[in-house]
């Protein structure tokens, strides 16, 4: 599994895999080739289906900037990754894969592949390995295989996550989706906000702020600002809605909400190292599913669930979400995306209370690794149509 700064970036919306990863395939690119040179970028799969939506094309061309850059889509190829780029000059060709997250693999240019650095590749690995390591917290575990700078690292991951819902609650206007009269969307964070502040606690309080606090940041990233992967840009607002909610509302210390990233990032390093977090891959159920699991397992920490409370809390999150589809309508991270980080941050505590109150009742059959392999079984049986590429599900019946 790779270092937790590589699951949790930070970069423009509205899509990690669509717009942090071909930029920074095209900025690779630009820093092996001669200034001047013309570039052909070819988009093939759900880039080639959805770029306009997700910015692909300005993105690539930002990254190339100072250079003459021509966008092909190509939907008839049948290309080796659901997320693949081509690029082409008259001195260089390179074939880049979008791996989800803002990660990029290549095999023609073996030097933008990421390392891991944890020598486990599962859950269950994890747990083994920690609790035989006699550290006394999950930090300073992760500490023994990350960079010396990881801690501060995290901090500023958290304080720009709160930022974005700060952001987000108090800003209004429309969200920049294509001319389809029927799809015309604007901000609602502020106002579901300001209506929960309204409400008794009880009365679905707690559900409104959690969903006002996920829209700000998916509301965001749609328009193109910048946000936390976590673990990508169209899943965003679930684990930052959560923690700012036990912060602002719980009165729970930072530094214990810090900290509760290790362990929301080795359930997300699990999916992405076993399964995939890329809604191109493995549907939405990659993306909320996996977001919430990580927010699921957050909130058990900080409220000092056992390991095994923990875990079972974040297979909860993702087993109820098995088999969701991916469809952006018109290629746009707006509609169902916005309303699904609300929805993933009420399910992740919801997982939560079950781990804490039922999983003492009820032992646990299914592990999180087990629904991490059904998630991946799931994803690779679904249809290409449902898998961001924008021809099937909503995005079929909303089309224009």
């Amino acid at each position: 599994m790779k270092s937790l700064s590589k699951l949790f970036r930070y970069g423009p919306g509205p899509s990690s895999s669509h717009t942090i990863a071909p930029f920074s395939a095209a900025k690779r690119f630009a820093s092996l080739i001669k200034e001047g040179e013309k570039v052909e970028v070819t988009f093939y799969g759900s880039l080639a289906y959805t770029f306009r939506g997700h910015h692909s094309d300005s993105s690539v061309k930002l990254g190339l900037e100072g250079h003459e850059v021509t966008v092909i889509s190509d939907t008839t190829a049948k290309p080796p990754h659901p997320l693949t780029m081509k690029f082409v000059s008259p001195s260089l060709t390179h074939v880049y894969f979008s791996l989800g997250g803002g990660e990029i693999h290549s095999d023609t240019d073996p030097e933008v592949n990421e390392e891991d650095i944890y020598p486990f590749p599962t859950f269950a690995d994890f747990v083994r390995e920690y609790v035989g390591s006699g550290c006394r917290s999950i930090p300073e575990f992760c500490q023994r295989y990350e960079s010396k700078d990881i801690d501060e690292y995290l901090y500023g991951i958290l304080e720009k996550m709160f930022w974005a819902i700060d952001r987000g609650i108090t800003t209004c206007g429309p969200i920049p989706v294509n001319k389809n009269p029927r799809l015309q969307v604007w901000r609602s964070a502020r106002d579901i906000y300001q209506k929960a502040l309204t409400i008794p606690a009880g009365q679905g309080k707690m559900e409104l702020l959690l969903s006002a606090y996920a829209y700000a940041v998916a509301e965001s990233s749609a328009c193109g600002e910048t946000v936390v992967t976590s673990p990508t840009c169209g899943s965003s607002g679930v684990l930052p809605a959560v923690l700012y909610y036990l912060f602002k509302n719980k009165g729970v210390p930072l530094s214990k909400i810090k900290e509760s990233l290790y362990i929301a990032g080795m359930v997300g390093d699990t999916v992405k190292q076993n399964a995939s977090i890329a809604g191109s891959v493995g549907g939405c159920q990659a993306e909320i599913g996996t977001a919430t699991s990580m927010a699921a397992a957050a909130l058990g920490y900080c409220d000092g669930l056992s390991l095994h409370q923990i875990e079972y809390g974040a297979e909860v999150a993702m087993e109820h979400f098995l088999g969701l589809s991916c469809d952006p309508v018109d290629g746009y991270v707006v509609i169902p995306c916005i309303e699904r980080n609300g929805i993933g941050a009420i399910r992740a505590y919801d997982s939560y209370l079950y781990a804490k109150h039922i999983e003492p009742i009820r032992k646990n059959q299914v592990s999180f690794d087990d629904v991490v392999k059904a998630m991946k079984i799931t994803g690779d049986s679904l249809d290409s149509k449902y898998k961001e590429t924008s021809l099937g599900g909503l995005a079929e019946i909303l089309k224009q």
